[in-house]
């Protein structure tokens, strides 16, 4: 919550530090802020501080209720400014992007630590161009997810398999980059 201030980041100090947090998470569509409002540079500096990944939602809002909308403020153009200020700082577009995938893609081609994650679309209606970007030149900055309950782990799993992509790609996409961006090697074996 932007709203918390310090508190906040020793919040999220104490979680890192006391409690095995691994990583941020923050939703810009529940606080109608886009990524780069400065409300959020205090924790964005506390991750790079504490060396841990923050994921946010890289792509427009969903409607939770007829009385609950939000504002889309997540376009991934927005995660650029904040990749520039804080380059040491990892981030993930969460969602694929959508309906921004090309640009949430070239966000993290332009950024060494801008990452996307492909959690909550149905790997089925991937657009072609971000299934070649994860097959390809984009191997290295992507990472699986399901955003569960919304995908079933299985299900998600299966659609990725129909996929075909090829099979270092695979590994990568599945295991090896989330090992990397999360810091986890001294953890998996």
């Amino acid at each position: 919550d932007p709203y918390t201030g310090m508190n906040g980041v020793r919040e999220l100090q104490h979680a890192v530090e006391e409690l095995g947090l691994i990583g941020a998470h923050l939703s810009p569509h529940w606080f109608e802020l886009a990524p780069d409002e400065a409300k959020y540079y205090p924790f964005y500096a506390k991750c790079v501080e504490l060396d841990i990944p923050i994921q946010m939602q890289g792509g427009q809002s969903m409607i939770y209720s007829k009385h609950h909308r939000t504002r889309s403020v997540g376009q991934p153009i927005r995660l650029d400014a904040v990749a520039c200020d804080f380059p040491d700082l990892r981030l993930l577009g969460i969602h694929v992007g959508i309906p921004w995938t090309e640009e949430m893609s070239a966000r993290a081609w332009k950024h060494e630590n801008v990452f996307i994650g492909c959690d909550a679309h149905s790997p089925k209606y991937w657009p072609d161009s971000f299934l070649h970007y994860i097959n390809s030149y984009g191997q290295d900055k992507v990472i699986f997810g399901t955003d569960f309950p919304v995908l079933r782990f299985e299900r998600t799993v299966q659609e990725i398999d129909d996929l075909q992509l090829k099979p270092q790609v695979r590994r990568k996409f599945m295991r090896d980059n989330a090992i990397r961006i999360y810091g986890l090697e001294d953890k998996i074996q």
